[in-house]
């Protein structure tokens, strides 16, 4: 009978070290998937405040340098996703990619005309120190230029 209560001891002290096991991975694995969710809202917020940025201050500086060096990267102190318990490295940068055709589109007076067109795209990278956990996301911008 003591031996049949050892070796049922035995297999339930089994049975509960494997399920402490399994539940130590599952918690480092949602972990990390909130740290990936993070990584890339705080991405995607940066790309939508620098953004907002653009519209509300109406400021093409960004635009222009960009245009005439080919990338514009914003400065750190610019940027409106930091603050102090930030864990993320980021940086944001607008990128000319080319000259065309930009066609006016929604509610217009009159006919609708094709303007020349500037298409730039604004970058937003955020990375964990250390980790490998980032994200990297891409927003397109295109500036109407009247023609003459």
């Amino acid at each position: 009978m003591l031996i049949v209560c050892l070796v049922m001891l035995t297999i339930l002290t089994i049975i509960g070290i494997g399920t402490t096991t399994d539940i130590s991975f599952q918690s480092n694995m949602v972990r990390n998937s909130q740290i990936r969710l993070n990584a890339f809202n705080t991405a995607l917020s940066e790309l939508n405040g620098q953004y907002r940025k653009m519209v509300d201050e109406n400021s093409e500086d960004l635009l222009t340098d960009a245009l005439n060096l080919g990338e514009a990267t914003i400065p750190e102190g610019d940027l409106t996703q930091t603050s102090a318990d930030n864990p993320f490295a980021q940086s944001a940068s607008v990128v000319y990619l080319e000259e065309g055709l930009g066609q006016v589109t929604g509610s217009t007076i009159g006919s609708a005309t094709a303007n020349s067109a500037y298409y730039f795209e604004l970058n937003s990278i955020v990375e964990l120190d250390n980790t490998g956990v980032g994200s990297s996301q891409t927003s397109g911008i295109v500036r109407l230029a009247p023609t003459e």
